[in-house]
């Protein structure tokens, strides 16, 4: 009987492959389906042996054992949830360029439901691997430019984008499927704007990055907040005031009979979630574009 190639501690890693190329593998494991499914993948990629699931949370705290397996490795492969991409915001804050960056849901997967896993849709995201269809963001960058990807030109020796833009969307509740519906609503189109814009702002040599900060409870009050660069999304846009409403998904959440949610007013009208038009305009003002 042929032996099993079985992952162990995600610190260390699987069993090696006996051979060609030797690839780890970090998966975001977010709450959400896409997110069970990004885990379930890396596991059976492990399995069939196209490589070893890594610890992803082990990668965020610098531990030295992944360090180690990160540096014998020949390819590095992220598979993410969501556009909000965690997995490969923590390997870009390590250091580490993904050889892969596969996104459950740009495979047709939606990221909420269930959590009962189809073996049908971890079939799709474990043959995007095979595949190697994860390459293909990394491939266009280095099309474009004939070097480092960011319209410096071939040979340019530059470590990428001269400006970033971070945005920063802060809510209650754990993730974007545990918290308010209004904040769950802004969230979606935060990740939609971001990945909307993304194209231009690279062409520029900016780079993109969206960060989702779960707050506790008694910080209701900053909860479906914007920041981009730190900054505010009411300081970006001129006249517009924030004011709060009653929320009852956050009287659900926080236990609060009488919780309210922030929500902001503008030209005359009053936004619960935030509209994309705004949030696209806050972006461009914080990098001094419009």
């Amino acid at each position: 009987m042929a032996e099993q190639t079985v992952p162990r501690c995600a610190c260390g890693g699987g069993a090696e492959p006996e051979g060609g190329t030797k690839r780890i593998i970090f998966a975001c494991a977010g709450a959400s389906k896409a997110g069970q499914l990004s885990n379930e993948a890396a596991v059976q990629l492990t399995e069939e042996g196209y490589g070893n699931i890594a610890c992803t949370a082990s990668l965020a705290v610098g531990t030295p054992s992944i360090k180690k397996k990160v540096e014998t490795a020949d390819e590095v492969i992220v598979i993410d949830g969501c556009p909000v991409g965690c997995a490969c915001q923590i390997a870009e804050r390590a250091g580490i360029t993904p050889d892969q960056e596969i996104v459950v849901t740009d495979l047709g997967i939606e990221k909420g439901g269930s959590l009962d896993l189809s073996e049908e849709d971890v079939e799709k995201v474990v043959s995007a691997a095979w595949e190697g269809r994860g390459r293909e963001k990394q491939e266009q960058k280095s099309e474009v430019s004939g070097g480092c990807g960011w319209g410096c030109g071939t040979d340019c020796g530059c470590e990428g984008p001269a400006e970033t833009l971070v945005v920063e969307w802060r809510h209650i509740g754990r993730d974007i499927e545990n918290t308010c519906e209004r904040c769950g609503e802004t969230g979606r189109t935060v990740i939609d704007v971001v990945e909307q814009i993304r194209p231009i702002l690279e062409e520029e040599g900016i780079a993109v990055r969206v960060v989702e900060t779960a707050l506790e409870n008694e910080a209701i009050a900053e909860s479906n907040s914007i920041l981009f660069n730190g900054v505010p999304l009411e300081k970006l846009i001129e006249g517009m005031e924030v004011t709060t409403t009653p929320c009852a998904s956050c009287a659900c959440i926080t236990g609060q009979d009488n919780a309210e949610c922030r929500a902001i007013e503008y030209n005359g009208e009053r936004y619960e979630s935030i509209p994309p038009e705004l949030i696209a305009r806050a972006a461009l003002k914080a990098l001094g574009l419009e």
